[in-house]
Order: structure tokens, then C-alpha cells, then sequence
């Protein structure tokens, strides 16, 4: 009968540490799926028209007509005009021209490339304003 007891109470110790231990510490595991300590997984994709001219060489943003978007940039097409901001990671790159945020004009074609959380999607402007630009290809207008 003791034999049948001391293989129980051991076969309750084996299943309660994997319990014990199933959990992650604190700050460890699962990022949050949004505000400031997500991680951004998603990548955001917009296509359209540039409205403003960065004039300066420390020009933090820009707006554009957004005219084509991936699936997670669709609620921001066709609305007004977008503020994207710069930061100093930006990938500029301009065909035929310096690769800075000075050489962008206003009417070039352009692509931005950005990042968002899962849990921040759908976007709309204000989230938007709120994320930096990862690259950014653009080109002069096509001639008429």
C-alpha cells in the first residue's frame, strides 16, 4: 500500500515542474501586440504622389497622396494627404539624384516602406504620423 502512495506522490512531482516552469519570466516571452513595447512585424506599404517639397537637408517629413497600399496600408488610400515622418535610419533613395531627403520634390512618384504592430492595424493618419519610415524609392513624374 506505501509503494502505491510514494508512486503517486512521485508522479505528481513529475507533472507539477513542467507547470511550475511553464511560464516566462518577467519582461520574457510574447512581445505585446501594441504600444510602445511591441515589437513591429508588419510591414506597411504605400504608393503614391509626393505634395510636399522637403526643402531642407534636416527635413523630418513629408506628405503624399497615397494611391496604392498592401493590405495593411488600404484604409489610408485615396484619403487625404499623409504625413510620413523621416528619421535617421531612413533608406532615401531618388532615381537619378542624391540619396537625401532634400533631393525628394513635390509630384514624385514614390513608395514608402514602413513597420506597425499587429495589434495597431488597421491604421489611420494619426497612427501613421506616429511611425518612421523605413525606406523610401522615388522617381521624377513620367513626361506627358
Amino acid at each position: 500500500m506505501q509503494r502505491k502512495a510514494v508512486v503517486a506522490t512521485a508522479f505528481a512531482a513529475v507533472l507539477a515542474v513542467p507547470i511550475a516552469f511553464g511560464a516566462p519570466p518577467t519582461g520574457k516571452g510574447k512581445p505585446a501586440a501594441s504600444g510602445p513595447s511591441c515589437k513591429p512585424q508588419i510591414s506597411v506599404i504605400l504608393k503614391g504622389t509626393l505634395t510636399s517639397d522637403p526643402e531642407f537637408v534636416g527635413a523630418a517629413s513629408f506628405t503624399m497622396n497615397t494611391t496604392g497600399a498592401n493590405k495593411a496600408g488600404k484604409p489610408l488610400v485615396g484619403g487625404a494627404a499623409e504625413t510620413i515622418l523621416v528619421g535617421a535610419d531612413t533608406k532615401i533613395r531618388r532615381q537619378n539624384g542624391p540619396k537625401l531627403v532634400a533631393s525628394l520634390e513635390s509630384g514624385d512618384r514614390a513608395v514608402v516602406h514602413l513597420r506597425a504592430c499587429k495589434g495597431d492595424l488597421p491604421l489611420d493618419s494619426a497612427e501613421l504620423a506616429a511611425l518612421s519610415a523605413l525606406r523610401v524609392n522615388a522617381q521624377a513624374p513620367a513626361a506627358p
